[in-house]
């Protein structure tokens, strides 16, 4: 399932528009970096594009660069100003995927022993190397026709 928000009814445009409020914490002419209304702990960051992109399926390669600029830019404020131990880097497209508002962001967010985040990888894999030969082939060839 797709959910589509445009203009005044997505809250990140909002906010990239002004007319929604935020903690801004670092802005570019095509990135907003900004404070989550429930941050895990202090420090934890979105960064998202100004422009509406529902997910990472309708980011265009530009946009992805000034993204992945902001989100690095980010990774090193929140190391100088909260010195974590750690730091997750997440992204999330899709319902199932936990994505909630439907315009890609990307979640910085500085880590510490025994805090709130729950472990995030799975206690078992997938092992079988049919379908991971399987797998390893069709990945090459979607990437080789360029259908991204």
């Amino acid at each position: 399932m797709r959910v589509d928000h445009h203009g005044a009814d997505c809250v990140f445009c909002g906010i990239a528009a002004g007319t929604e409020s935020a903690r801004v914490v670092a802005e570019t002419a095509e990135t907003l970096t900004f404070l989550p209304v429930r941050p895990v702990h202090p420090g934890h960051v979105l960064v998202v594009p100004r422009r509406h992109v529902a997910d990472i399926w309708e980011l265009d390669e530009e946009t992805a660069a000034a993204v992945g600029t902001a989100v690095l830019r980010a990774a090193h404020a929140v190391r100088a100003a909260h010195r974590p131990e750690g730091l997750n880097v997440i992204q999330s497209s899709g319902a199932v995927a936990t994505q909630s508002v439907f315009h890609l962001h990307v979640h910085v967010i500085p880590r510490y022993q025994g805090d709130r985040m729950p472990y995030l990888w799975p206690a078992k894999v997938e092992e079988d190397p049919a379908l991971l030969d399987d797998s390893a082939r069709r990945l090459r060839s979607a990437l080789t026709a360029g259908r991204h």
